[in-house]
């Protein structure tokens, strides 16, 4: 997963983005150049070489034709980015394709453009300039600052299409879980959906939406836990995915629950159920929930199948016939509704 920083970043913010990067195999960070409230951008330039050079992290630089006017570069002179770290261009606005195609060349690096607003027409005319080499193109959508101008996910979609259906790679923003960049502090998300939910719930559903999409924390560091659980949701090469669901309320003696488990391959109308929890011994002073809550953990207690585990789904009625063992955690529970892409789940405390 990619994360970004900003000349408009404090120092301790920084910091930690640049802990959290390198701490990971690619480390790839998403920066601008063109920001209204950065008023060094040459200065900004230098701490993303200092950067590269010390923390061995490179860059892919969000530039528009103002930012190249400010540093005193002509398109020919935009390769020299390639000496702070940039390993990559995204060209929001401000350039045809025949002025994408002369800055590509004379840099030698890989294009992004917006996704969130490009036509077809652009997209078929900017791979007739750029060819077909890996990632020569990429769409890679915009983050929205002002509540209420996000993607629906129906137009992400739509959009994400023109490139997908050409073999070109997609990368979108979730907001950040740990702080929101200024000015606004509302977050930067790609999905006005996603504006206050966690990064991990919402890189999921950008992957399940587009699938294979890259996701790119747009501000801050993404919390721990979720960067490792996005990282053994959407493995990187043969990896088996694994999805980890937070639970709360844990009934006492249940802690057996805490590990992974495969799920039975046929998916019920209100549940899935976990393989080898069959003939498991009930534990005592458990009772029945309300009802068979969607995101609850029960067991059941009918004859030859009791003991086995249901991961509830729907809500259902209740049939004194099972005993609630946990909850998935409020924050997370959205996740069932991708049950159906994983064979493995986990099971942590939250």
């Amino acid at each position: 997963m990619l994360l970004s920083v900003y000349a408009t970043d404090d120092t301790a913010v920084r910091d930690a983005v640049l802990d959290q990067a390198a701490a990971q195999a690619e480390r790839t960070l998403f920066t601008s150049l063109h920001m209204p409230e950065a008023t060094d951008l040459a200065g900004w330039v230098g701490w993303l070489e200092n950067a590269h050079c010390e923390r061995g992290v490179s860059f892919w630089a969000d530039v528009a034709p103002a930012a190249f006017d400010l540093l005193g570069y002509g398109p020919d002179d935009a390769g020299r980015l390639a000496g702070a770290g940039v390993v990559g261009l995204r060209l929001d606005y401000g350039y045809g394709p025949e002025e994408i195609g002369r800055i590509a060349s004379a840099t030698g690096l890989p294009v992004a453009v917006n996704a969130s607003t490009a036509a077809a027409a652009e997209v078929d005319a900017l791979q007739a300039v750029l060819g077909d080499a890996p990632d020569a193109l990429v769409g890679w959508h915009n983050f929205y600052p002002r509540p209420g101008t996000g993607l629906t996910a129906e137009d992400l979609v739509r959009r994400s299409r023109l490139f997908t259906d050409r073999g070109l790679r997609v990368l979108a923003f979730v907001a950040g879980d740990v702080t929101h960049r200024a000015p606004l502090h509302l977050g930067l998300p790609t999905l006005e959906a996603h504006r206050h939910r966690n990064a991990y719930v919402c890189a999921l559903e950008l992957d399940a939406l587009v699938p294979g999409v890259s996701v790119v924390g747009a501000e801050g560091v993404v919390a721990e836990q979720h960067l490792r659980w996005i990282a053994d949701a959407l493995p990187d090469g043969d990896d088996e995915p694994v999805l980890t669901l937070p639970v709360t309320d844990l009934q006492p003696g249940c802690d057996w629950l805490l590990d992974e488990w495969d799920l039975r391959p046929e998916a019920g109308p209100a549940s899935r159920r976990l393989t080898g929890t069959r003939g498991r011994d009930l534990p005592a002073g458990t009772v029945p929930a309300d009802a068979l809550e969607a995101g609850s953990l029960q067991m059941d207690t009918l004859g030859r199948y009791s003991g086995e585990v249901h991961l509830m789904t729907a809500t259902a009625p209740l049939d004194g016939q099972h005993l609630r063992l946990a909850d998935v955690a409020a924050p997370y529970r959205s996740l069932l509704a991708h049950l159906d892409r994983f064979d493995r789940v986990r099971l942590v405390r939250a």
